[in-house]
């Protein structure tokens, strides 16, 4: 199997080409064109229970797409539902991942994933929700994001502070804890930063450049506050 990133930037997509007999794993709604003879599949990714704890505990789809080569070899192009890049990361014997919900767009070859609960405090203030999606085995894995991936490589030992809501996806062997911002509580709440997770390395993070939940606030000023009918009116007279 091929894949790569294409037109790379706010537009990104990913072309894979299956030879014969292989599958690939994408998010649901994720297919933009394809080849006729690959064959698109609604799956449970490793069964009901873990597809029923990606669904109620992760905030995930319950159902995967399955895109496989049965009938010959063929192409897939698939992107993710909002403007923003896209990142393939390699999966290894011994490496993991966490993905934050909602960004993992797709998996390559024989990789596991599951679910797994975080820290109470983590949970409840990082951004993630109360658990995250846990991916292994051997292949690679396709992240996406609001904006541009950005990948911060974080020295044995050292710590770095990211904002809650950019937060993409991290290594297995980075460990992190929830923070305030700014140097103190109130400075948090009014630089508009708030909470912050602190990485320690060694280990590798990767953010997108812009906040989703910023940018829905930013979009809520425009939209005027009257409901219904007369509010949509509003909107387009």
């Amino acid at each position: 199997m091929h894949y790569q990133v294409v037109h790379p930037g706010s537009n990104a997509a990913i072309l894979a080409k299956l030879d014969r007999g292989e599958v690939l794993r994408a998010e649901s709604g994720a297919m933009v064109a394809k080849t006729t003879k690959l064959k698109i599949h609604g799956k449970v990714w490793g069964g009901w229970w873990k597809a029923l704890k990606r669904s109620s505990l992760a905030g995930e789809t319950f159902f995967f797409q399955e895109i496989s080569a049965a009938d010959g070899a063929g192409d897939v192009l698939i992107a993710p539902p909002v403007p923003g890049d896209i990142k393939i990361l390699p999966v290894e014997r011994g490496q993991d991942y966490y993905v934050q919900n909602g960004c993992l767009l797709a998996a390559f070859h024989s990789v596991e994933m599951d679910t797994k609960a975080q820290k109470l405090t983590a949970g409840l203030f990082s951004g993630a929700g109360m658990f995250v999606l846990h991916l292994k085995g051997t292949g690679a894995i396709a992240v996406s994001a609001f904006g541009a991936v950005m990948e911060i490589n974080i020295p044995p030992g050292e710590q770095y502070v990211i904002d809650n809501g950019h937060i993409v996806a991290w290594s297995g062997d980075t460990s992190y804890k929830v923070v305030k911002a700014g140097v103190s509580w109130m400075s948090s709440l009014t630089s508009g930063e708030g909470l912050g997770c602190e990485f320690t390395g060694p280990g590798k993070v990767w953010i997108q450049t812009r906040n989703p939940k910023g940018f829905g606030q930013w979009v809520r000023r425009f939209i005027p506050a009257a409901s219904g009918a007369g509010g949509l009116l509003s909107l387009i007279g």
